[in-house]
């Protein structure tokens, strides 16, 4: 055997092809070829202690049953050693596991093998695999066979880590690329739910990976499948905690600046989601104050001209028929202009910097009922927010004067540390949730209260009253 000549075909044989399996295959066909050896088998072995069959020549049949599963599958006495950091040089000959559960479930001949030696594949202090080479023949391997196989597992070594470095290059040039083209998709996204819900979704199609979870503040969803291995990143934002973990096998080093990167989008989007909500709700207020000065520029002044006018005309009536028709009329501007009084209120709320369970009970005389405010831990809370639960009482109460034959109600207001909770109690005639109609106002509440990210239930039976209950977060800074 010609060690030098045997080191140039191995060192050729490393230099052709990109592909670790095809290159390992020709490398143990060569070696053995050149040796004047029969059998070989390669595994590498992941950092986390999973081997993986990469190379075989000469097997016996016993290693060869079911497509090579006694190597595949289960350890072994040289994997063993690998993994616990015991296998540091090449072993002459020791016992193999594999051949002998062979013999012992007679899976088929294992041509008079039942040991081999064994050879660490490395590169500097790392770690990659193994080479096992046997035969039947030989019982003890000499010092410069050893030597030999050494010196081929230190060139597989370099070059699995110079293959792995480009592979690693197109793994991370490919990512960029897809992150690159999945930013560019997310910007045509405009509904928040929809964004959230389809977040792992999206990268799954765009990334290809096995299995993708993404957590934010009550939002969690899955896409794929879990595996062995996985990264995890968080991202702080608005007080909550954005979190990407991906399932899958070869997550190159890249994939998680690519993730924080993807994170960064996330949070991202979701401020330009704020944004356009907080510039929704301005234009909202703003139409709303625009209509409130229109109807007191306009309505109020047209009202109060045809009170003064019905008045003097009733004056000079003489015909009783006439005269009260005057005075109906008299009486009906009377009461659209108190009307359109509290829908200008309403419109632009004043008033309740005197407080909002004052604020209530006022409300409450002036449309005919009588409300019993409780107030549970009372505090400041932002003017929005303010605004927005006392619009949501205002429509509760009205639903009560209008609809539930009673003018008993109670008002229930809780300032906890994370949400303000309202409950708005009658003992009304009540009716069937699920038969509600439209204009009874629920409808409006529902989609104020998910404006700002609250829950509303209404509890109601017919003949036993209505149970209104609406919880809003604190913490928001885009409400109405």
């Amino acid at each position: 055997m010609n060690s030098i000549e045997t080191l140039k075909e191995i060192a050729k044989t490393l230099n052709e092809g990109e592909r670790i399996e095809d290159i390992l295959q020709a490398v143990l066909v060569s070696l053995l070829e050149t040796t004047g050896l029969k059998t070989g088998w390669i595994f590498l072995v992941s950092p986390q202690g999973k081997q993986r069959l990469v190379a075989q020549v000469g097997l016996p049949v016993g290693l060869m049953h079911q497509a090579c599963a006694p190597l595949k599958e289960g350890s072994c006495y040289c994997v063993n050693k690998y993994n616990n950091g015991e296998l540091h040089e090449p072993i002459n000959i020791m016992n193999c596991k594999r051949l002998k559960l062979a013999v012992e479930n007679d899976w088929g001949d294992t041509g008079g093998l039942s040991r081999h030696a064994t050879i660490p594949i490395k590169a500097g202090s790392e770690s990659l695999g193994l080479i096992n080479i046997a035969s039947p023949s030989i019982d003890t391997f000499s010092l410069k066979e050893l030597e030999l196989f050494e010196t081929v597992a230190y060139q597989i070594g370099a070059t699995i880590k110079r293959l792995n470095a480009y592979i690693e290059e197109q793994k991370q040039t490919a990512l960029l690329s897809q992150l690159g083209k999945y930013l560019a998709y997310q910007r045509d996204v405009a509904n928040e739910d929809d964004y959230l819900a389809t977040v792992g979704e999206t990268l799954q199609t765009f990334f290809g990976w096995k299995g993708v979870r993404f957590f934010y503040n009550e939002w969690s969803t899955f896409t794929g499948e879990e595996g062995d291995a996985s990264k995890t990143v968080r991202l702080p934002f608005d007080q909550h905690l954005l979190e990407l973990c991906v399932y899958d096998e070869g997550l190159s080093a890249g994939v998680e600046s690519v993730l924080y990167e993807v994170l960064t989008h996330i949070s991202l989007q979701l401020k330009q989601f704020k944004l356009n909500r907080q510039q929704q709700q301005l234009w909202r207020r703003e139409e709303r104050n625009r209509l409130a000065r229109d109807l007191h520029d306009s309505v109020n002044q047209l009202l109060f001209s045809l009170i003064l006018h019905a008045k003097g005309l009733e004056r000079q009536l003489e015909d009783g028929d006439m005269k009260a028709t005057v005075a109906h009329v008299h009486e009906l501007g009377n009461q659209a202009l108190v009307e359109l009084k509290e829908l200008i209120k309403q419109l632009r709320p004043e008033g309740l910097e005197s407080g909002l369970a004052a604020k209530v009970e006022a409300y409450a005389r002036l449309i005919g009922l009588a409300v019993v405010v409780e107030v549970e831990g009372l505090k400041k809370i932002a003017e929005p927010l303010e605004v927005c639960v006392w619009r949501l009482i205002q429509e509760g109460l009205n639903n009560c004067q209008k609809h539930a034959k009673t003018k008993d109600v109670v008002v229930r207001l809780l300032f906890g540390s994370e949400a303000v909770t309202v409950q708005i109690v009658d003992q009304g005639i009540g009716f069937d949730p699920d038969t509600v109609r439209k204009g009874m106002g629920f409808v409006n509440i529902k989609e104020r209260v998910q404006e700002m990210g609250g829950t509303v239930t209404i509890v109601s039976a017919r003949h036993r009253g209505t149970t209104v209950n609406i919880s809003i977060p604190l913490v928001q800074g885009d409400n109405v």
